[in-house]
């Protein structure tokens, strides 16, 4: 839910699961900040080799449950790095324990990555239960769109199972504009993607969903959606 709320009886559930989003992420990110270093292992032998998916396959950039943390794993010099994009970027090597399994070294935490059904790498396993999904675009950089792409994105939400909750969306110079208009308080948006978008300090992320062509909802972090009107 939106963080800027004032304190009312859906604002106290509204910071609670904010407060369980935080937890996501310093859940996440004490994963790779305890980890010194990562070492990668070499197979046995040339054949085992031959049969490993090359590391570049796991390449890209992997988002988080609560839509605002990404974590970045780069081949580099037949090693696998991972760099969480959060808590000073820091950058890991990554132990392969078989074909799609690392580990780090010294504490032993899982890193699985997982195929879709078109046979192609999608999503990455973290702990054996975090779930951290692969994305097209860099977080880091904010995209360019133009005015006809903004400007679907434009309209009053609702938010799910709470009718008294709106927001408007407008298209700004930079980005969106969003509105709370329970309280007119205004938050800048600028895009990472199409349909997704970071606050000016990367802490509030917004994604838009597509259905039929059209706009359908817009979700702020993990579970907050709200539905798009016809208003």
């Amino acid at each position: 839910m939106i963080q800027y709320i004032k304190p009312s009886g859906s604002s106290k559930a509204i910071r609670q699961f904010c407060t369980a989003t935080y937890g996501l992420l310093v859940g996440a990110c004490c994963l790779f900040s305890s980890i010194d270093t990562f070492a990668q292992t070499a197979p046995k032998d040339a054949s085992q080799q031959q049969q490993l998916v090359p590391l570049k396959s796991f390449q890209g950039y992997y988002q988080l449950p609560n839509k605002v943390a990404f974590i970045a794993f780069e081949e580099q010099d037949n090693n696998l790095y991972a760099t969480q994009l959060w808590d000073q970027k820091k950058r890991y090597r990554l132990v392969r324990k078989d074909d799609t399994h690392f580990e780090s070294k010294n504490e032993g935490y899982s890193i699985e990555f997982l195929k879709n059904s078109s046979g192609d790498f999608s999503q990455t396993k973290i702990l054996g239960r975090i779930i951290c999904e692969r994305v097209p675009f860099d977080p880091n950089k904010i995209a360019s769109l133009t005015t006809s792409q903004l400007k679907q994105l434009a309209g009053t939400y609702l938010k799910v199972n709470d009718y008294n909750f709106k927001i408007q969306i407008d298209p700004s110079s930079t980005g969106l504009t969003l509105t709370q208009l329970w309280d007119n308080i205004t938050i800048l948006f600028t895009p990472r993607s199409e349909f997704f978008f970071l606050n000016d300090d990367g802490t509030f992320p917004l994604t838009f969903s597509v259905a039929n062509g059209k706009i359908e909802q817009m979700q702020c972090f993990e579970n907050d959606v709200w539905i798009k009107t016809d208003q």
